[in-house]
């Protein structure tokens, strides 16, 4: 899985030191979109840095990091000031020097329409750091690395994806994520055949799904008009792709990818 870290070191944890702003709750739908998200990263922002020219309360801290959870110690003491499931990490942002955390509060089960309907609880931590941008890839790498671990705990073949198998897992291991309920569902992920003539290229355009995704893989940003993947009519805008003739996409580069696809 890329990303800054050796893999087996998130397995017990990797440490960052980060200044601690603050944090905020928003209402959030269940699974909205990553342009929703960012707007919500950025409402938090808002909400806990101080304007221009104050001065802005700090503590200093060590973000934990590993495949199991995120927690948030104190720098001198190593007190946990919070600690959070990887399962319930929503979103992933860092925007300049900042890193945005969104974590779901737990909430008892409901029927699954009045689960999707509802709003939920987002706790909003939000860090300062010189190096953002590798703590929110380090999380996201976390996110991959736990996935793999997790197909491999199960014996199920990443290039496969078994939504069926995957489901059992999840309900057997007890594990719970907007992203992971999401695949695991039998009408969210299909087999699609593309037909097309020998030297013709796909028409795909894919760009990464992004950090704040638990699935690191490709998303569908642009179909060629007039394509065969426009002409087949299976594939849309915003579909992620999971595999391709057997291949998993699932934590490769993005070049690694677009190759596979052509």
């Amino acid at each position: 899985v890329p990303g800054p870290c050796d893999p087996e070191d998130l397995l017990d944890g990797v440490i960052f030191g980060a200044k601690y702003l603050g944090s905020t709750q928003l209402a959030s739908e269940r699974n909205p979109p990553t342009s929703v998200r960012m707007a919500q990263a950025q409402e938090a922002v808002d909400r806990i840095k101080a304007p221009e020219g104050e001065s802005q309360p700090m503590t200093e801290v060590d973000l934990f990091v590993s495949t199991q959870r995120i927690k948030v110690l104190t720098a001198d003491t190593q007190e946990a000031m919070m600690d959070h499931s990887l399962q319930t990490i929503s979103y992933i942002a860092d925007i300049g020097s900042l890193v945005v955390l969104m974590a779901r509060r737990k909430l008892p089960r409901r029927s699954e329409v009045a689960e999707e309907k509802r709003l939920y609880k987002m706790i909003c931590h939000v860090f300062h750091s010189p190096d953002a941008q590798v703590i929110a890839q380090a999380i996201g790498q976390a996110f991959g690395v736990a996935y793999q671990r997790f197909l491999e705990a199960n014996s199920i073949n990443p290039s496969e994806l078994s939504p069926r198998l995957y489901s059992r897992a999840l309900e057997d291991q007890e594990q719970y994520n907007t992203e992971l309920t999401h695949f695991s569902r039998q009408e969210n992920c299909k087999d699609v055949c593309i037909r097309k003539q020998k030297g013709e290229i796909l028409g795909i355009a894919v760009v990464e799904s992004g950090w704040g995704s638990i699935l690191p893989t490709v998303v569908i940003a642009n179909l060629m008009h007039g394509g065969p993947a426009e002409r087949s009519g299976e594939l849309s805008i915003g579909d992620r792709l999971m595999s391709v003739n057997g291949t998993s996409l699932v934590g490769l580069p993005l070049g690694t990818c677009q190759g596979i696809i052509r």
